[in-house]
């Protein structure tokens, strides 16, 4: 036998590479080592979750979605915005359909890992996403208006900085599950997958975090 542990996590990819962030919301220069750290600590193997948003809203930049959402606010209160809303809503179904196929293969993964003798001790999940969010998300309708509540200018948005956004972001986000998250939860019960899924929350206090993080997933058992 080798030295392998047959124990692994998986975390949202950018939890181990910031620089795939939504821009402006990075909070570190490129992985979250106080995670990356605490699993290094307990030997853990590391698997990373696709990017979804990165391959389906045009890359880093995030191409696609800046191509709509802007018209999307600014026309928000016109008569055309339910024809606009029409096109999101067909743009949206697309990224659903790439989160369900890309969801797939993890969970093929994840089973093929199981059924091989390994034990996966969890999936940490980034809780500020429309599509990693585990118990908090964005609603990309809901958005629109909330951004205008809140008295937000587009070039907020299009030019970011990270002092903004960091008060953006979590005012925008609400109760709910993403969309690659919510692929990845249905595929867990259908497969009868013993995996445990809790979430990081990027904005709060990251000792706090981490401490939640070792207890949630009883890594003093590692």
């Amino acid at each position: 036998m080798d030295h392998r542990k047959k124990q692994l996590i998986y975390l949202s990819g950018c939890i181990l590479n910031q620089n795939s962030r939504f821009p402006g919301i990075a909070i570190s220069s490129g992985a979250i080592n106080e995670i990356i750290e605490l699993i290094l600590r307990k030997n853990l193997g590391i698997e990373q979750l696709p990017c979804l948003e990165c391959l389906g809203w045009g890359g880093v930049d995030r191409k696609s979605f800046f191509k709509y959402f802007p018209m999307y606010l600014k026309y928000s209160e016109t008569k055309i915005f339910p024809l606009l809303k029409l096109f999101g809503k067909i743009w949206i179904w697309k990224y659903r359909k790439l989160c369900k196929k890309q969801a797939k293969l993890v969970l093929n993964q994840m089973e093929n890992f199981i059924n091989s003798g390994y034990s996966i001790v969890g999936i940490i999940a980034m809780n500020d996403s429309p599509t990693c969010g585990l118990s908090k998300s964005i609603n990309l309708w809901n958005s629109v208006r909330k951004f205008k509540s809140l008295g937000l200018k587009l070039s907020d948005f299009v030019n970011p900085e990270f002092n903004k956004m960091k008060f953006i972001i979590p005012n925008l986000c609400e109760d709910g599950t993403g969309y690659f998250m919510s692929e990845i939860i249905s595929g867990i019960k259908r497969k009868d997958l013993a995996i445990k899924l809790i979430e990081f929350n990027p904005w709060n206090d990251i000792k706090e975090e981490i401490n939640k993080i070792n207890n949630d997933l009883a890594l003093n058992n590692f």
